[in-house]
Formats: C-alpha cells, sequence, structure tokens
C-alpha cells in the first residue's frame, strides 16, 4: 500500500476535498482505497455521506490497540462504495494532542498510525491521509507512515506563507527520520481569470519548479454541491470539469509517485522502542545534517524550537553550515534573522506575500481597469476585451449583439497569453458579461458595473474625448 498525506495547517486551502474526491477517483479506476480521516472535525465522513451517529469505532480507536494486527478492518472502516472504505474520526481525536492524552505514556507514540496501516496494507493499494489543520502528534503520526506529502496552496495572497510553514514542518521531520520525504505542491482553488490566481501560481512556479505538479485543481462551484449533498464528484457531477481535475491528479500519482513503501519497514507487533519526537533529545545528540526532498536546500534551523508536543518540546539541531543566506525555493536570498520561524512574527513568508501584493498592484496599475486584462476603448469606437489565456470556451455578451452567447468569441493571441475580442461600437455606454463553458459572469477585470442589470459596462469615447477621460472606478463612489 502507498500512503499520501494530505497536509496543510492553513484552514480553506481545499484539504479534505482534495483527500475525498482523489480517494474516490482512484476507487472509480478499480483502485483499492483507503481514506483516513486525522481531522477531528471529521469532514470527510459529512463529505461522504456517512452519519455521525452511526460512528462506534474510528481510526483513533484503531491508533490506541495493542496488537494492531488482531485488528479486524470490517469493525473500523466504511465502505463508501466499492473499492473505496473511510476510516473515520470523531471529536475526541482531539485529545491525542493534549499532554496528558491516551498517546502521552507511549513511546512509539508518532509510530501508532503507520502500525495499524502496516497490518492494513495488502488489503490495500492506496491510502490517503486527510490531516487535522494543525501541527502536533496526528500530523506526525501521518508524516511517519507516508510515501509522498501533498501540500494544497490555495491561490490566495497568504498561500505561500503556509506553504513555507508546512515545508519546515517536513524539514523538520526528515531530521528526526533520517530520510526524506518527498513532497508536492499543488495549487487549488485556481481560477485563471483573477491576476492573484495566477500571480500565485507563477510565483509558485519560478521558485520551486521540481515540487510543483505540473496540474492544478480549478475552484468548480460543482465541488461545493457535492460536499453539501454528501457526494463525491465523482457521484455528483462525473463528467464535469472537477472531476476531471481530479482525475488527472489520480493519474499523475499513479504514474510518477515514488515509490518508497514506508510501511514495509514497520513489524507490526514489534516491541515499541524509545525512538520518538518527545524523548527530550538535544541538540549534541540529535541527528546532524539532511537533505530535502525534490533537491532544495534545507532550511538553517539553529535555534529554533520544534512544535510542542505533548509538552516536550525539542530543539531542532544545530546546522554547522554557513549562515549568511537563505537557499529555500519559497524564499529569495535574504539575511537570516534569528527566531523567524518560532515567533511567526511574519518574516520571511510575509515578505513573499509582500512582494506578490505589490506585484499584483503594479500590474493592475498598468491599465485603468487592472490586471492588464479587461475592456480598452479608443476614441473612434474601437473596444479590445481582453482575459487571460484559457482552454475553456469564452464568448461575450451584450446588449450590442442582442446577448447572444455564440455571436462574439474570444480567440487566442499571437503570444498565447490572452483571449481577445474586438468590437467597434458606438460612443457611449455599453453593457456585457463573460461566458465561460456556457456560464454567464461578470468580468473580474473591470470594475465598472452597472448593479441594476448585474453586468460590466464599457464606456466608448466620443471622438473629442480622451480616453482617460473615462469614468473611473473612483468615480462609482462620487
Amino acid at each position: 500500500m502507498r500512503v499520501v498525506a494530505i497536509v496543510n495547517q492553513k484552514g480553506g486551502c481545499g484539504k479534505t476535498t482534495t483527500a475525498i474526491n482523489l480517494a474516490a477517483v482512484m476507487a472509480r479506476d478499480g483502485v483499492r482505497s483507503l481514506l483516513v480521516d486525522l481531522d477531528p472535525q471529521s469532514h470527510c465522513a459529512a463529505g461522504l455521506g456517512v452519519p455521525d451517529q452511526r460512528i462506534e469505532k474510528t481510526i483513533g480507536d484503531a491508533m490506541l490497540a495493542e496488537h494492531p494486527a488482531a485488528l479486524v478492518p470490517d469493525e473500523y472502516l466504511w465502505e463508501v462504495g466499492r473499492n473505496l472504505h473511510l476510516a473515520p474520526s470523531s471529536v475526541q481525536l482531539a485529545l491525542f494532542e493534549a499532554p496528558n492524552g491516551p498517546l502521552a505514556s507511549r513511546f512509539d507514540r508518532d509510530r501508532r498510525l503507520a502500525r495499524v496501516l502496516s497490518a492494513w496494507k495488502d488489503r490495500f493499494d492506496w491510502c490517503i491521509i486527510d490531516c487535522p489543520p494543525t501541527i502536533g502528534m496526528l500530523t506526525f503520526n501521518a508524516l511517519r507512515a507516508a510515501d509522498l506529502v501533498i501540500i494544497p496552496v490555495e491561490t490566495g495572497f497568504f498561500s505561500l506563507k503556509g506553504a513555507e510553514k508546512q515545508i519546515q514542518t517536513i524539514e523538520a521531520v526528515v531530521n528526526r527520520f533520517g530520510r526524506s520525504i518527498p513532497f508536492k505542491l499543488l495549487p487549488t482553488l485556481v481560477n485563471d481569470r483573477r491576476a492573484l490566481s495566477r500571480d500565485v501560481v507563477d510565483a509558485l512556479a519560478r521558485r520551486c519548479p521540481e515540487a510543483l505538479l505540473p496540474l492544478t485543481i480549478r475552484e468548480h462551484e460543482e465541488l461545493r454541491d457535492a460536499a453539501s449533498y454528501g457526494q463525491s464528484i465523482i457521484e455528483f457531477a462525473p463528467k464535469s470539469a472537477a472531476a476531471d481535475d481530479f482525475s488527472a491528479l489520480a493519474l499523475w500519482l499513479r504514474g510518477h509517485a515514488p515509490v518508497t513503501r514506508v510501511l514495509e519497514e514497520f513489524i507490526v507487533d514489534a516491541p515499541p522502542s524509545i525512538e520518538t519526537f518527545a524523548c527530550g533529545e538535544t541538540a549534541e545528540t540529535a541527528p546532524r545534517g539532511f537533505e530535502c526532498a525534490n533537491g532544495f536546500d534545507a532550511l538553517h534551523t539553529e535555534g529554533v524550537r520544534a512544535p510542542a508536543m505533548l509538552g516536550a518540546p525539542i530543539t531542532i539541531a544545530k546546522q554547522h553550515a554557513p549562515r549568511a543566506t537563505l537557499s529555500h525555493p519559497l524564499v529569495q536570498d535574504a539575511p537570516v534573522r534569528e527566531h523567524d520561524s518560532a515567533t511567526g512574527g511574519g518574516g520571511r513568508a510575509a515578505d513573499v506575500a509582500s512582494r506578490l501584493r505589490a506585484l499584483n498592484e503594479r500590474t493592475r496599475q498598468a491599465n485603468l481597469v487592472g490586471g492588464g486584462f479587461g475592456p480598452r476603448a479608443q476614441a473612434g469606437g474601437v473596444v479590445v476585451f481582453t482575459m487571460p489565456y484559457s482552454r475553456r470556451v469564452t464568448t461575450l455578451v451584450g446588449e450590442f449583439n442582442g446577448w447572444d452567447p455564440v455571436a462574439t468569441p474570444f480567440t487566442e493571441s499571437h503570444d498565447r497569453r490572452r483571449l481577445e475580442a474586438t468590437l467597434l461600437l458606438p460612443p457611449g455606454t455599453h453593457s456585457y458579461r463573460i461566458v465561460v463553458d456556457g456560464i454567464e459572469g461578470l468580468d473580474e477585470f473591470n470594475n465598472l458595473r452597472d448593479e441594476s442589470l448585474g453586468a460590466n459596462i464599457v464606456v466608448v469615447p466620443g471622438a473629442r474625448e480622451s480616453v482617460t477621460d473615462r469614468p473611473t472606478v473612483k468615480d462609482q463612489f462620487r
């Protein structure tokens, strides 16, 4: 069984949605799939229509078992569908993070999940773990068992900060485990029509090209609707673009994910050792030096304290390499400041977000409407509408073409960076909307709107009117 952990402590990044639908797509393709919910909020059960009141045993109960080899999987797993089983969670799982919780006295507290999965490994081909939105003992159990870590990165201002924290955590685990844990970044909630969304994906591609997955999960209304009905996207909308996105992710994993077989190393009923995160090791006894997966340079971690677990935080070993600069892909070279990661007071990640925000603002200021896209009206009536390049069918509808969704298609520019539609319109104000794959919506690159019509407007200047005399966003508030 190959194990993939979906990890991100930032909420709203699509972590649970990714876990549920990735497991469902694999099951549809004939892969024996196990979905493990390590989040005490138990959202996987809700997202798959499993009633909370009927859950008697959870993955937490299995982790506490003294002899995992004797566990009967059917007592702990829900058969959600053909080839798809769920190991559910419950709110009681939150106690596992407590200093006096049920794992506090166990020497193998960070390997309890791996022991359980090792006992079940012959029954499944793939295991997808939905981790909690925290860095604690549950997440470390998932990382200990994982062959690959996927970090969903929602394409928003603070996404890079969250991704950097996850990478730092993985590096700390690598330091403790003595083995590399390959990880990949998965852009989620991607909207090609948003300048910020494109900026974040581009930043990830520049700074960590080897870790960035060659695909994205786009923003789909069907995903939210499917969750509200307690169904995976495969059940709710099997022929949707959302299903296509997760099918592509599953296909990539089966063809390119590393084959490390971590669970093969575990002897299920072996006596527990004292090798654990909270064993009180010091900088002198901890392993020195490591190399990150994907060829990334390790962050220098002198003086940085690992997350507090079970009341016994440890200090990561001091690195003896030169500490003049950082060479992490998510952080441009800059002087190292002590305790940045420990204090969480902005530091490197805040600087990254600030630069992205400044870049986005400069791009928007380059054009009256924003983002370098939107309508450009010239004296004489020539109006050029531009949108980000996309392979989706995009058209323009408005009063000028009788709101006909096929009359004015966008065409690809010569450099394949944008879609364009050129019209000759009379002077005055014109209302319009954008149609993408048959769905009408507003042009988010144009802030001039007619609220009564629910449409954007473009103002074509007359022969004597300068283009710069057009109404601006500020004029809307006068």
